[in-house]
């Protein structure tokens, strides 16, 4: 394909693999090579760039995706004040990690400028969550960042040149040769001849590894990143529909998410580093069916229906129903997830969100729990509990529901019911990560301390 963009300023035209990571493009092809490759996974932030303003990691972007973007790396304008303040506090080490330290930094700062809010140094050490330091000097490094709260930082918007004009007339990119429109009809025309061997793809975070590293295998991939027709938050008299292209970073800023369903928030804000938040989709998140995904267990607590559509129509079924096995859902391959719908909250539901994992900041579940349930005249109502990375799949704790349904909160009623989630529902593995009984444990304790916050009584 003719891959034309903006980088540093300057128009750019050359052909590339539709699939080809924006990474090797910019170093390979442009010379560009102040972006360094670290794991290749998105996990460490050494090549983050800008790409419309926004940091994310080129490791994971499929060059068909930049098309009429606007393309930011460290050898551009506009990244100065930041590479000083990292020269002057010792926050630049070996060369490797810096890079995209600096370009995160900016755009941490920018966002900053934007909303009003002074730079700290907590904001700066979650901003900075997805950038590893191999030489272990984060003190340095987030000093670096909120030194003289970077008053001199110049913009991207003073840098020369000007968006490319075809700038939103992406089109769909089917690799290797196929071409189409970005209508959402064409894309369900091309699912209507799918088989096992096509992939769908929109933020890439998940794909882009398994195809790199082999572990998945397609015939052809079906960009779908540019369908604003699975974009948006729609509000509906019992409840809020959420387009599947909708990503983390969209969902946790979200007034409207923020107020009726905090917990969601919260999770989305889980789901690794702000580089992969900016590109990881809800459609995603769920169509991967990884038994360890963030969001799942709270939609599955929340009684969220996923909404598929083909060119025979639509369906929409209970999340539950749609998490079949182990990376498996109900859909069908002629079919695309459009929607989540989430019913409003009755009142008085109070909800919780717990992940454990190996480190506090973009860490692979070793359990996800989420909760939902009401507090009526002293008993439990309505109670909806699930967890992530403790079977095959997400699934809902039909044990735990059982045992607190209509009954009074107390210490023993809360126990009893952890216990039976842990050893009726739950049916871990031992694996790389953790073991079984781990597992079992850690659900077990972090059910009860989790019920005990939600049914203290509030002032």
């Amino acid at each position: 394909m003719k891959l034309e963009f903006e980088v540093n300023g300057e128009a750019r035209a050359l052909e590339v693999e539709p699939l080809r990571r924006l990474l090797d493009v910019l170093r390979e092809d442009l010379g560009l090579t102040g972006t360094k490759e670290g794991c290749g996974e998105g996990e460490c932030g050494a090549c983050t760039v800008l790409v419309d303003g926004v940091a994310v990691n080129s490791c994971l972007v499929p060059a068909c995706q930049t098309t009429g973007a606007r393309v930011e790396t460290i050898e551009g304008r506009g990244f100065e004040a930041v590479q000083q303040a990292f020269l002057d506090e010792g926050g630049a080490q070996c060369g490797i990690c810096t890079p995209g330290m600096i370009v995160m930094t900016r755009a941490w700062l920018e966002e900053c400028a934007a909303r009003g809010v002074q730079p700290d140094e907590q904001g700066a050490r979650v901003a900075l969550a997805g950038n590893l330091c191999r030489c272990t000097g984060y003190g340095a490094i987030v000093r670096s960042a909120i030194v003289r709260r970077q008053s001199n930082l110049s913009h991207a918007a003073d840098a020369p040149g000007s968006p490319v004009a075809l700038r939103g007339v992406r089109q769909i990119a089917l690799a290797p040769y196929d071409r189409g429109t970005e209508a959402l009809r064409s894309v369900l025309e091309q699912l209507a001849t799918a088989d096992d061997t096509t992939r769908v793809i929109a933020g890439g975070t998940d794909l882009m590894v398994e195809l790199r590293t082999g572990r998945t295998k397609a015939a052809r991939v079906i960009d779908i990143r540019a369908l604003d027709e699975l974009r948006g938050l729609r509000e509906e008299s019992s409840g809020l529909r959420i387009g599947a292209l909708e990503t983390c970073a969209d969902l946790r800023r979200s007034p409207l998410v923020r107020e009726r369903f905090d917990v969601l928030s919260q999770a989305c804000a889980e789901v690794g580093a702000e580089q992969i938040q900016a590109r990881a989709t809800l459609g995603g998140n769920l169509g991967t069916a990884s038994p360890a995904a963030d969001l799942t267990p709270v939609l599955l607590a929340l009684d969220a229906r996923v909404r598929l559509i083909s060119l025979a129509g639509a369906r929409e079924l209970a999340l539950d129903e749609f998490l079949v096995g182990y990376r498996r859902t109900a859909r069908r391959v002629d079919e695309l997830i459009e929607s989540i719908f989430v019913p409003w909250l009755a009142s008085g539901t109070r909800c919780a969100f717990r992940k454990v994992g190996t480190r506090r900041a973009q860490s692979i579940s070793k359990l996800v729990v989420a909760l939902a349930l009401r507090v009526d005249a002293g008993k439990l109502v309505h109670v909806r509990a699930s967890a992530g990375a403790v079977a095959p799949r997400t699934l809902r704790l039909r044990a735990l529901e059982r045992e607190l349904d209509g009954r009074a909160p107390t210490p023993e009623v809360l126990r009893r019911a952890a216990r039976a989630a842990a050893l009726e529902d739950a049916t871990p593995i031992d694996d790389v990560r953790s073991t079984a009984s781990y597992r079992r444990h850690a659900l077990a304790r972090t059910l009860v301390t989790l019920l005990a916050e939600l049914t203290t009584v509030r002032a």
